[in-house]
């Protein structure tokens, strides 16, 4: 049975470590990769619910996904932001929201500079 928690232990590990990795890593085409939803946004709230933050957003331009969305919600599990060691956004803020097939969320502050790099590496819709 200690066997069976070790292993579980481990592999939690290492899916945060690569969740992290991922999130502060990321070349512009990763985020693309892997988001079915890919938005910049101004923090317009942050809530908490239990072991989750609800991220209201007021998207401000969308690189992937449906066009015309205005305000985007996002539920990050809270502790993403001290295990990634990723500031919780401030009401205001600039950023990444990401939100993948399977409903996973990553959130992270976004620079004018990595703005222009996620816009020269959006591909090309035919």
């Amino acid at each position: 049975m200690r066997l069976f928690a070790l292993l579980v232990l481990q592999f939690t590990v290492l899916a945060a470590q690569a969740t992290c990795m991922f999130a502060r890593d990321a070349k512009p085409q990763d985020w693309y990769a892997w988001a079915a939803v890919l938005v910049a946004g101004d923090v317009a709230a942050v809530e908490q619910r239990g072991t989750i933050d609800v991220v209201s957003l007021l998207v401000v331009e969308t690189y992937k996904g449906p066009a015309g969305v205005q305000t985007a919600t996002l539920e990050i599990p809270q502790k993403l932001w001290p295990t990634c060691r990723i500031v919780r956004p401030a009401v205001g803020e600039r950023v990444l929201g990401a939100l993948n097939a399977n409903n996973d969320a990553l959130l992270v502050p976004l620079t004018a500079a990595y703005a222009d790099r996620l816009r020269a590496a959006k591909p090309r819709q035919d």
